[in-house]
C-alpha cells in the first residue's frame, strides 16, 4: 500500500522534515477575540500581552473528511495521528471522518501533542513504509503507551485557563513564585515537580531525558524563543535532537519561554 502520514496543527516538527516527508497537516483554529484569525506564533504572544483573548479550536469532522478524500485520490491508505485524546475533539473529529472510508485510515490517538506528537508522527512516516496499513497502526498504538513528554513553562495562566492543568497547580506557582514542571501522563498534563528558577527546570528536563531509555536515542524540543535553554539540554545530554519553534496551537496555551521535550520511551 501507499501510505499517507496526517497530523494536525499541534504536532511540532521543523518545516523542513514536514516538506520532506510529505506529511499533511490539518491545522487547528486560534480565534482572536472569538474571530477566526491565522496568526503567527509571535504576533499570537504580542496579542496576549495586549490584553487580546486569544484561544484555539479542533479540527471539525468535515475538514478532516475533506482531507482524506483529497488524499486518497493518490494514496491506498491513511495513518492519521493526533494530539491526545484529552486535550482536543480534534482525534475524535478524525475517528468521525475515518468511518466513511471503508478501512482505508488508521488514527491514532499519540496520547500527546506538540514535541512528542512529532515523535509519534516521525515514526509513523517510518511505519508507512512498509506498506502495511494496520500493523503500523497496531505498532504506533503501542509506541503511545510509551510516549513522553515533559516541559518547563514560565507563564501558567493560559494552560489553567484552557483547563489543560488544573487551578492548584496555578495557585501553588504563584503564591511561591515557583517554576513547575510539567508532564504528560495517561494523555493529561500533569504537575511533576516545582522548583525555584527556570535553571531548576532546566535540570529536571535534563535528569528525565537521562534517566530514560529513548527510542531511537532521538528526542523533539519545541520551545518559544528558547534558544538558549535548548542549548542547555544539547550540552548536557547524549542524544540526537530534533528542535523547531512551537506552533501556534502551543504557543497559546504555553507563552513565551516555553520548552517541551518529547520522545518514545524504549
Amino acid at each position: 500500500m501507499k501510505i499517507k502520514v496526517v497530523t494536525d496543527g499541534s504536532c511540532d516538527l521543523p518545516q523542513e522534515l514536514i516538506k520532506k516527508h510529505d506529511i499533511k497537516v490539518v491545522p487547528l483554529h486560534t480565534f482572536l477575540n472569538d474571530k477566526d484569525s491565522d496568526l503567527t506564533p509571535d504576533e499570537i504572544i504580542e496579542k496576549m500581552n495586549s490584553g487580546n483573548t486569544v484561544k484555539t479550536s479542533l479540527v471539525t469532522p468535515s475538514e478532516f473528511e475533506k482531507a482524506y478524500s483529497q488524499i486518497l485520490r493518490e494514496y491506498d491508505g491513511i495513518l492519521s495521528v493526533h494530539l491526545s485524546q484529552k486535550l482536543s475533539g480534534t482525534y475524535n473529529s478524525a475517528v468521525v471522518s475515518a468511518r466513511k472510508f471503508n478501512d482505508k485510515i488508521e488514527v491514532i490517538n499519540s496520547m500527546s501533542t506538540s514535541a512528542a506528537l512529532g515523535a509519534m508522527v516521525l515514526k509513523a512516516v517510518e511505519l508507512s513504509k512498509t506498506g502495511n496499513l494496520k500493523e503500523s497502526a497496531e505498532k504506533l498504538r503501542e509506541f503511545s503507551k510509551k510516549i513522553e513528554t515533559i516541559f518547563g513553562i514560565k507563564v501558567i495562566d493560559n494552560l489553567v485557563k484552557g483547563g489543560r492543568v488544573g487551578p492548584l497547580v496555578g495557585r501553588l506557582t504563584k503564591m511561591f513564585g515557583a517554576k513547575p514542571v510539567l508532564r504528560g501522563i495517561d494523555g493529561e498534563i500533569k504537575l511533576y515537580k516545582v522548583t525555584l528558577g527556570f535553571k531548576r527546570v532546566l535540570r529536571e528536563i535534563v535528569n528525565f531525558i537521562n534517566n530514560h531509555k529513548i527510542l531511537d536515542n532521538r528526542i523533539v524540543i519545541a520551545h518559544i524563543h528558547a534558544e538558549s535553554d535548548v542549548e542547555y539540554i544539547r550540552a548536557h545530554t547524549n542524544v540526537e535532537i530534533i528542535v523547531c519553534e512551537a506552533g501556534p496551537t502551543i504557543t497559546v496555551h504555553g507563552g513565551y519561554g516555553l520548552i517541551l521535550v518529547g520522545f518514545i520511551g524504549e
